[in-house]
């Protein structure tokens, strides 16, 4: 009977794994007379259900047998369901959806997801063939009792201790007292002897070290060669022990084995072939082999040789055995693969680096093959945390009517495409409720190639419906959209289960339309699911939507990079919560903030603080930084006074109880003594009668101790002197690419220190513990650098960007161009002007650009990198000369503007 195979050609949007024809229900299956096919037919069924568990589900298709066959009338046949719930103790319901449709019989399997109750299995197995001896039984291990076997013997390995010790020679026992060691010594003796008498009484029993075996059977040899693996390995598995064949187990009388009917040699031969094919995994490095002996026992009958009892003697092994490979199965190459052994430990461990021997490249392959068991998370450990404040806040789920996302993409692309949106709202009525996320390429941002006769795609999630994938057709007769759907529809599923966490059934149907056509692509074949995999209710719709937010987070588009900068907003207001903590006690404080900290958002957080917690009014609190563009900022984004740090030296803030002073690293002393003077503010001297019930309000320092630009004249007390000091290291509040580039300058200048940095300020960055704050906070991004560009060259660099972001939905709001030097502003702008002005396309506003202090406007702003210091955006565009490629600061000012992309442009020198 041949295998289970894949189809290719249903319709469905899913592994399909076909298993020829099958016999169904219970009268049927009660009259199959070949037991053999009826045992093939239960086990390809099983093989392909537990392929598809572990491999982010899909559909088996059975051809069924009997013409007069109906589901509803029949049922699948009791032998079927009752090997179901073998593989699901708790039912399987919660896996597994039957469908009939014409002749066939379409079983739905959902991706395995593992008990939360429990010890968690990350894949699914038939039997683990992991024995162990329970007292006078070889017992074949469930999952989860096989998992803490394998999670014992690794800790003991990495404790490097045995896990028994074997009774000593000089060790006897009393002779009043009997337990399972009195067995196993007795065994030992047994093992000891030369020669047996036929029919003689042995003094032991079966026990946990011990097994007798007699074997009447004329195939002696095949039999022993059957059950040697459950017993030698469940023996290993254990404490060792001794296995002895021919001995009865009831009266324990010793038999052996005709001497006519085997052969001692060939029979030792074949033990030690047996035993030596038998699966391991190792835990050590050492990785020995399993240690036996084997031993021929003549039996005599009135001193005449009658047979041989075999004894077989089994220590203790120091990791794990196998009496075969795991029945455990995976979808690979489109085949039902059984696993290895050691690919099963692999998988069951989650071990993310392979053990000693296993290739590194083959682990990885062999971990993201089973897709429904998800490795160590591919996200910052805060995303689940978050996942849900992210969902309400851009996916609330209301009765309303249907919301399409996001808005600025769906902008662009309705008033690009006319009649787009009304198309949209044809296909998906009667749904009236839901959500519609729009992308230019779901298949990009899954991971798969985009494709240039995708208009775009939008997903619906809605109650009562399953997943939709529309995908609009630029040309209705290209032949590749149904693959592109299929495909895209199969990837975001897998990662909704895989990297978004969800743990319910989940389909995602394929649609294609067209822009000139109401109807769906004409050829196309329905695609029916069973209705347990509509989304029930809202709160199903919620999880689902969570789950959407973790694949965003992680992938590379429009809307993970608006569901990004909320949640670093979300880690800033939880970071701000944390410091805030210390205002009642700590009224003047030091806050050294890491480059990409964005420690203005936390210095605008902390005076809502403040406000909050003395009972302030606005005009009480005062916000002083160096630029007029962050003062403009910080205006726009709270009540409180702002000022420049020239206008707090020439006034006067008499209602002024608390000072939060922010990009003190860009400070000077040329006005005069700034720190004196907000420390006199808000800790005023006064002698005389009642200076006890003086007022002392809080003055806040934020400054970035890598960017100090006049450290001998910034007008800071010396670094000694900056306390009480806090030092925030755990704030990353960028992309990954973007922090990797910070974390590169600070260690370079960590290991070549200007002379204005001070030794307590480079002991402030730790490598290890920075890394760590990159793996809980920060998420994909980009970070491309040019060098030796002309001027040209540059600005069509930026203005390609600009209008690929554009086509994708970006606004201009989202866009910084920076100069190193503020003076070469002019001159890129009439180069950039002249590019953007050349891809001008249909529905693209004319390009205007803005100052710093025009940040809060809607323009791309074109401006020096100091003008901008403290305030940054989604994307950066760095500009400078390439001499300032090797300079430290460059870089980190760059960095520490950008949000999630960031390009570094470095001008090729002009040769005079």
């Amino acid at each position: 009977m041949e295998g289970p195979k894949t189809d290719t050609e249903m319709p469905y949007p899913e592994m399909i794994v076909e298993v020829g024809g099958v016999t169904f229900g219970e009268e049927n299956r009660k009259k199959m007379t070949n037991s053999y096919l009826k045992r093939s037919e239960n086990s390809k069924i099983i093989q392909a259900i537990c392929a598809l568990l572990n491999s982010g589900g899909g559909v088996i298709k059975a051809e069924i047998d009997d013409k007069t066959y109906s589901y509803r009338c029949h049922g699948l046949g009791q032998d079927l369901e009752t090997s179901f719930q073998k593989l699901f103790p708790s039912g399987s319901q919660k896996y597994l959806d039957y469908m009939q449709q014409g002749h066939n019989l379409l079983i739905f399997v959902k991706s395995w997801s593992p008990d939360v109750f429990s010890l968690p299995l990350r894949i699914c197995s038939v039997r683990s063939n992991v024995y162990m001896r329970d007292v006078t039984s070889a017992i074949n291990l469930s999952a989860t009792s096989a998992l803490e076997l394998l999670r014992e013997k690794e800790s003991r390995r990495q404790r490097a201790r045995p896990r028994v010790k074997e009774l000593q020679p000089w060790q006897v026992l009393h002779r009043n007292i009997q337990e399972e060691e009195d067995m196993k010594t007795s065994a030992s003796e047994f093992f000891k002897r030369d020669k047996l008498t036929y029919k003689e009484k042995l003094n032991f029993t079966e026990s946990t070290h011990v097994e007798f075996k007699r074997f009447t059977t004329k195939k002696v040899v095949p039999r022993i060669k059957e059950m040697l693996p459950h017993y030698i390995s469940a023996f290993a598995n254990t404490q060792g022990g001794y296995l002895i064949i021919g001995v009865d187990d009831k009266s324990k009388e010793v038999f052996g084995c005709k001497r006519e009917k085997v052969n001692p040699d060939l029979l030792k031969k074949e033990i030690e072939n047996c035993i030596e094919k038998l699966p391991t995994f190792h835990f050590c490095h050492k990785k020995p082999k399993v240690n036996f002996t084997t031993k021929i026992l003549n039996v005599y009958q009135k001193d005449v040789l009658y047979g041989y009892v075999c004894v077989v003697q089994v220590e203790p092994f120091c990791c794990v055995v196998f009496a075969q490979a795991p029945d455990s199965w995976i979808m690979k190459d489109n085949s039902v693969t059984r696993l290895t052994a050691e690919q099963w430990v692999v998988m069951m461990l989650d071990i993310q680096s392979a053990p000693s021997g296993l290739d590194m490249h083959y682990s990885s392959q062999l971990i993201s093959a089973a897709s429904s068991a998800p490795s160590s998370p591919g996200y910052p450990v805060k995303v689940l945390e978050f996942k849900e404040a992210l969902q309400q806040h851009l996916f609330p789920v209301t009765q309303e009517e249907l919301h399409f996302k996001p808005e600025s993409l769906c902008q662009k692309l309705f008033s690009d495409h006319e009649g787009l949106e009304e198309l949209m709202k044809t296909q998906i009525h009667p749904c009236s409720q839901g959500i519609v996320i729009f992308s230019r390429s779901w298949a990009g941002d899954v991971g798969l190639r985009e494709e240039q006769n995708i208009l775009c795609d939008a997903l619906l999630v809605a109650v009562n419906s399953p997943l939709v994938l529309y995908t609009i057709l630029i040309d209705p007769s290209w032949l590749g959209g149904l693959d592109y759907a299929q495909n895209t529809a199969r990837q975001l599923k897998r990662k909704l289960q895989t990297v978004g966490g969800y743990t319910g059934k989940v389909c995602i149907i394929p649609k294609l339309i067209h822009l000139t056509s109401a109807q769906c692509r004409p050829g196309e074949i329905p695609v029916h699911y069973p209705q347990s995999y509509r989304l029930a209710d809202e709160d199903e719709m919620e999880g689902l939507l969570q789950a959407l937010v973790v694949v965003s987070l992680c992938s590379r588009s429009l809307l993970s990079d608006q569901l990004g900068c909320e949640f670093f907003n979300l880690l800033i207001a939880e970071q701000s919560a944390l410091l805030s903590e210390s205002l009642q006690e700590t009224r003047e404080l030091f806050i050294h903030c890491f480059p990409g900290t964005r420690k203005t958002a936390l210095a605008i957080k902390i005076m809502e603080k403040i406000k909050d917690s003395f009972h302030c009014k606005p005009k009480e609190i005062l916000y002083v930084c160096e630029s007029d563009s962050l003062k403009d900022f910080v205006i726009q984004q709270t009540t409180c006074q702002a000022v420049t740090r020239k206008n707090f030296m020439q006034g006067e803030f008499l209602k002024t109880k608390h000072i939060v002073m922010d990009e003190t690293e860009n400070f000077c002393s040329k006005y005069g003594d700034w720190y004196m003077k907000a420390k006199n503010i808000t800790h005023p001297k006064v002698r005389g009668a009642g200076s006890e019930n003086l007022h002392h309000g809080v003055l806040w320092i934020f400054l970035d101790p890598f960017q100090v630009h006049h450290a001998d004249v910034s007008g800071l007390p010396p670094p000694s002197a900056q306390f009480p000091r806090k030092t925030i290291t755990n704030g990353i509040h960028c992309a990954l690419e973007i922090a990797k580039v910070m974390k590169e300058e600070m260690k370079r200048i960590k290991e070549n220190p200007p002379s204005n940095l001070s030794p307590d300020t480079l002991a402030l960055f730790r490598e290890a513990a920075y890394e760590e704050a990159m793996c809980a906070q920060a998420l994909p991004g980009v970070c491309e650098t040019k060098t030796n560009l002309t001027t040209e060259q540059i600005a069509n660099y930026v203005a390609e960007r600009c209008h690929n972001f554009f086509q994708r939905g970006y606004l201009p709001k989202d866009i910084a161009i920076l100069c190193r030097r503020g003076e070469d502003r002019g001159r890129y702008k009439l180069a950039l002007l002249k590019a953007m002005g050349l891809i001008e396309t249909q529905g693209t506003a004319e390009v205007v650009f803005s100052h710093a202090t025009g940040v809060c406007g809607s323009r791309i702003i074109l401006d020096g990198i100091q003008q901008f210091s403290g305030l940054e955006r989604n994307i950066v565009f760095g500009i400078s000369p390439e001499c300032a490629q090797s300079e430290e600061f460059p870089k980190l000012c760059f960095a520490s503007r950008a949000i999630k992309h960031l390009y570094l442009l470095y001008e090729r020198r002009v040769a005079f």
